[in-house]
Parts: structure tokens; C-alpha cells; sequence
């Protein structure tokens, strides 16, 4: 497990990323299926974060980042780097 957490630093150091909770709290949203604006709205908010208009603008940087992307209809999806950030920040949480 520390061997584990130890990489997952390095590998976020590599990266220098700049992140928040409320950046977290959207790719959580996205990784258990919220695709859509209106429902990543409801699960932030469901976590007692109110964004309104921020939440695009956190949309965007993170779709800047390589983050997340818009798949077909407009959906939001989670890439292969937004996943294993989330595997990282877990992997924090449990540590």
C-alpha cells in the first residue's frame, strides 16, 4: 500500500497538478454516470456545492486539462488521464 502511494505521488508531482475538491467532487460525479450537465449539477449539488454558472467554467478546465472530454450528444466522459487522477486522489483518501 505505500509502495502504492508513493508512486501515486510521483506521478501526480509529474503531472503538477492543480486541482481542488470541487474539481474532485465533478470527476467523482462523472465516474459514477452523471454524463450530463443538468445531472453533474444535481450530484454537485447533492454534495451541498451550489455552482451554477462555475460549473461550466470547471467543465472547461478540466476538458483543458485532458481531464474530461464531450463525447457524442454533448456528454461529458471521463478520459484515461481524468481516471487515474481519480485513482490517485483515492488513493489519498484511503492513505
Amino acid at each position: 500500500m505505500e509502495r502504492e502511494i508513493v508512486e501515486s505521488v510521483r506521478k501526480l508531482r509529474d503531472k503538477m497538478v492543480k486541482i481542488d475538491i470541487i474539481d474532485v467532487i465533478i470527476l467523482r460525479c462523472l465516474s459514477e454516470g452523471g454524463d450530463r450537465y443538468s445531472e453533474l449539477e444535481m450530484c454537485v449539488e447533492g454534495y451541498g456545492i451550489t455552482l451554477r454558472n462555475a460549473l461550466a467554467n470547471r467543465l472547461l478546465k478540466l476538458r483543458e486539462r485532458g481531464y474530461v472530454m464531450r463525447g457524442e450528444g454533448g456528454l461529458y466522459v471521463l478520459t484515461e488521464d481524468g481516471k487515474e487522477l481519480l485513482k490517485i486522489v483515492r488513493a489519498f483518501a484511503v492513505a
